[in-house]
């Protein structure tokens, strides 16, 4: 039987009339791959639905390998008209949906208009199934893809640890060099929430000394609630302004002179 946080949830999505919030999230630690799929699990709590869109490749990182399942299929076949968006889903946990992308991204400055009308579709699709659609980035923290690009919010989840925190720093000037606007910061494996809050603090003291890129505190992955804080409003923004934004963006990163310039 559902509870009725489930069926809450459930109604929620059935007569949604605006798009799912869009994420991307950026994991910083020893095992960022680990600590992404914890984050992303965090995200589900409280009934919502999660669907990721992983850059990352097959035993590189990716979420499909992390959590030991079996990996097969891209989102890119779908463009190409083998199969349906939905098709592409692979469910990783209650509430936890993977949509594999690595081959997408690597052919995102390729797509003529018949894939880029496909992908825009498909991403429509799967933002209308889920609460909250996040991107697992990948690569370079001084090019951005272009579905990092697109999102607007940006969350970087940082390890309690030396390596974490030199990993943040790194993404926070790139994402800085990109044009972010703001970054929001959530802190794993903390010994308490003072620990937590430090190391926040450290990092917010070298963004603004460095790079002048806003900061903005969500909290612990293991203590607070972060589903909630990434689908509320962002400042005086609706959730849902960045979303419905979300495509249009992503159709301009994609271009050519975007992705390698």
């Amino acid at each position: 039987m559902l509870h009725a946080s489930d069926q809450a949830a459930g109604l929620r999505r059935l007569f949604r009339r605006t798009h799912s919030a869009v994420v991307a999230v950026f994991a910083c630690g020893r095992r960022p791959d680990a600590l992404a799929l914890q984050t992303l699990l965090a995200l589900t709590e409280g009934a919502h639905r999660v669907v990721v869109i992983d850059e990352h490749a097959p035993g590189q990182g990716s979420l499909l390998s992390t959590a030991g399942l079996p990996e097969d299929g891209d989102l890119l076949g779908a463009l190409e008209g083998h199969h349906d968006v939905t098709e592409t889903m692979r469910e990783v946990a209650d509430g936890l949906w993977v949509v594999p992308a690595a081959a997408t991204v690597q052919a995102a400055s390729l797509l003529d208009d018949t894939h880029h009308a496909r992908l825009e579709a498909g991403l429509t699709e799967l933002q209308r199934r889920a609460d909250l659609l996040a991107i697992h980035a990948v690569g370079d923290p001084r090019q951005l893809t272009p579905f990092a690009r697109a999102a607007a919010r940006h969350l970087l989840v940082v390890e309690a640890s030396g390596v974490g925190a030199r990993s943040a720093c790194q993404w926070i000037k790139g994402l800085a060099a990109a044009g972010a606007g703001s970054l929001e910061v959530a802190v794993s494996g903390a010994r308490d929430r003072a620990d937590a809050t430090a190391l926040f603090a450290s990092l917010n003291d070298f963004t603004g000394r460095h790079v002048g890129l806003p900061l903005v505190w969500r909290g612990e992955v293991e203590r607070d609630a972060l589903a909630e804080s990434m689908t509320a409003p962002l400042g005086e923004r609706h959730p849902a302004e960045g979303a419905s934004a979300f495509i249009r963006r992503l159709r301009a990163c994609s271009s050519p002179a975007s992705v390698t310039g």
